[in-house]
């Protein structure tokens, strides 16, 4: 007669089965995301980057000012003067002077590149405001509640401090006003404030599927290059929600 295992046996033995599984899944699960999410990042940031150079291309050579500067020429700058909300109303160079108009860098042309590139897009959803109403964008955080988050002793004043100069990344700006493009690869293309140009923008390289943060599968881009040799860099007005990587080092990941 064949001796069977026991009822005990059996359930000893799923025990130890279920284990293992539950210190070995999550790890490949984990590596199984981590990998989709880089690959989908190095997807999207390519996408930007032909789109670029095809408008540029289409635009018969013109090269279009449209960038930050690589290495500022006129140096740092302070704020002197803030509003009652916490934003800056006033910058002012270290010797005295108020900011050139072309401080940060030359945009005279964002609007035409921009027009240019959307043609190249594989659009299937566009929300020219209200990109959150409009159901092209799920619920993303801003730049202050990330803040607010990561210090809850800051007072509004504080937080608005904080973030003045990337206001167009505020989550009252991303859900009431900005403007959205859904890709058909379902990928979205988030502007910067109201209108996308390529001065700065952001991608959310999965879409509407989870994380949807900023440092996991959502991350800014912006154009640099001076003068009139824009080029597609990865960061712009960066922050990342806990654990996030900003776009910067996630391309340096990707690249490894």
């Amino acid at each position: 007669m064949k001796k069977a295992f026991t009822l005990a046996e059996v359930l000893i033995t799923l025990g130890i089965i279920g284990v293992v599984a539950a210190l070995t899944i999550p790890p490949l699960i984990n590596t199984y995301e981590e990998a989709a999410l880089k690959s989908q990042f190095k997807k999207a940031y390519s996408l930007m980057q032909n789109s670029l150079n095809k408008a540029k291309a289409d635009m018969d050579g013109f090269d279009p000012a449209c960038g930050y500067w690589e290495a500022n020429p006129y140096g740092s700058a302070t704020c002197v003067s803030w509003d009652a909300n916490g934003n800056c109303t006033r910058h002012q160079l270290a010797n005295g002077d108020p900011l050139p108009s072309n401080y940060n860098g030359n945009f005279s042309d964002c609007a035409q590149i921009a027009a240019q590139m959307i043609k190249n897009f594989k659009v299937t959803k566009y929300c020219p405001n209200n990109a959150y109403t409009g159901g092209c964008i799920p619920a993303y955080k801003g730049n202050d509640t990330v803040k607010k988050e990561q210090n809850d002793s800051l007072s509004d004043y504080d937080v608005n401090k904080a973030t003045s100069g990337c206001g167009g990344y505020r989550e009252s700006v991303i859900r009431n006003s900005s403007q959205a493009y859904v890709l058909a690869d379902k990928t979205i293309i988030l502007a910067y404030s109201t209108t996308f140009t390529p001065q700065i923008f952001a991608i959310d390289i999965n879409g509407k599927k989870p994380p949807n943060k900023w440092g996991y599968d959502l991350f800014s881009f912006s154009t640099t290059g001076q003068p009139k040799k824009m080029y597609l860099k990865a960061g712009g007005c960066d922050f990342t929600e806990k654990g996030g990587l900003t776009a910067s080092a996630m391309l340096d990941k990707v690249n490894k």
